[in-house]
């Protein structure tokens, strides 16, 4: 029996989330820095809690939820995180800013079929997940906070002695 094209695309949608766990859990794996790994370890809950999410509408319409973990496509993705995060920081966020820009493009794509109101409605609070999330990682980027933050208690250790 042919899957539904509904469930089919909700489960893609929730395998690249569950594929996007897999390569915050590589970068996190090398990244020191608290500010930087805090934020990443939100952004990693929000992938597991679209998975949740697309796995409720994925059963509810009959089909067979999708496991928290990467497919081929994602364990290349973990993959290429990992060796890239251990160049440092900014490589690391570098590799997420990919695959956060790759997602928003998945999410995007999935907002052009006509969905129900409340399938359409999830998507749509997930896609603004996904733009948070590459918004915040394009500016870290840009900014490096973490050598602000570095500087900063280098700062206040020089000014206690």
């Amino acid at each position: 029996m042919a899957e539904n094209p509904e469930v089919a695309r909700l489960r893609s949608l929730a395998q690249l989330d569950a594929d996007a766990v897999g390569a915050y859990d590589a970068a996190l794996a090398r990244i020191q820095e608290p500010l930087v790994r805090e934020r990443l370890n939100d952004f990693r809950i929000d992938h597991m809690r679209h998975v949740q999410d697309l796995n409720t509408l994925i059963s509810h319409f009959g089909g067979e939820p999708v496991e928290l973990r990467p497919d081929l496509k994602g364990a290349a993705m973990k993959g290429l995180t990992a060796m890239t995060s251990m160049m440092g920081t900014e490589a690391a966020l570098v590799a997420m800013l990919g695959n956060e820009e790759y997602t928003n493009r998945a999410y995007d794509l999935a907002l052009r079929f006509d969905w129900r109101p409340e399938v359409r409605s999830l998507i749509e609070k997930h896609r603004e997940d996904e733009r948070r999330h590459v918004m915040w990682v394009r500016e870290a980027v840009r900014t490096r906070p973490w050598e602000q933050a570095r500087a900063a208690v280098h700062e206040g250790s020089e000014a206690q002695a």
